[in-house]
């Protein structure tokens, strides 16, 4: 089987239809999404509509928690705090119950999948884990992969010789080692903090035991000029260039 990893799409909508058709290409059976599908972008509707025209899974991320959650939202800084309200404002009502009612995670096969940090967490952070934290974690899962997003940086941990290491993911292939445990950041479909502007994704196959790193090429000078037609915050657009 072959399983794509989205995660951070943030309502744009021209890099999920980028991503969304190199997924065809390949031949994915099964997609699914680490959360935060909404906020910041400036097509939150139309996101989470097309991602269940295509079936897409999806877990709840932290700005899905906060349409519904106002504690979670107070949680956000002054601007994304602002945005969420508008963004609730922008989903239809049946996709907002969808955004409101998603699960805290999800597993297959070996592996777990949640937005933020194992078990539940929406709002920690993997790069602000300790050594320790994240050594507990791996000699405790009962999982081969643990999926996670929120950083909107793609990064790989594990454990080699006692001692935690971290790397940042660039686009290639990786061979996944029989009884070694993984964390995997997937980055962001939609906002990418890596001064890299395309769309990033993961394509996980159980049958080859590898997990492919994919960059793919959008049309992100489309989704900044709607972002400042919407009015939203410059910074949502420029962090797109």
């Amino acid at each position: 089987m072959k399983v794509a990893v989205l995660s951070d799409i943030h309502g744009n909508l021209e890099a999920l239809e980028a991503v969304s058709a190199d997924i065809l290409s390949r031949g994915a059976d099964r997609v699914i999404c680490l959360g935060d599908n909404v906020g910041y972008g400036p097509d939150p509707e139309e996101v989470v509509r097309r991602m269940r025209e295509l079936s897409y899974e999806s877990i709840l991320g932290n700005h899905e928690l906060a349409l519904f959650d106002l504690r979670a939202r107070r949680w956000l800084n002054f601007q994304a705090e602002e945005n969420n309200s508008v963004t609730a404002g922008m989903l239809s009502e049946e996709n907002l119950t969808y955004c409101c009612t998603l699960p805290k995670f999800l597993t297959i096969d070996l592996a777990y999948f949640v937005h933020g940090f194992p078990p539940f967490s929406v709002f920690r952070y993997l790069n602000r884990q300790s050594d320790d934290k994240l050594a507990d974690l791996l000699a405790t899962a009962t999982f081969s992969l643990l999926f996670l997003g929120h950083t909107h940086k793609l990064q790989l941990v594990r454990q080699e010789h006692g001692a935690i290491v971290r790397r940042s993911l660039g686009q290639e292939r990786l061979e996944l080692h029989p009884g070694q445990k993984y964390i995997v950041n997937a980055g962001s479909v939609g906002q990418p903090r890596d001064g890299d502007n395309r769309a990033k994704y993961l394509l996980w196959n159980t049958a080859e035991a590898t997990l492919e790193v994919l960059f793919v090429a959008y049309d992100y000078p489309a989704t900044m000029q709607k972002i400042r037609q919407r009015g939203f915050p410059e910074v949502y657009a420029t962090r797109l260039g």
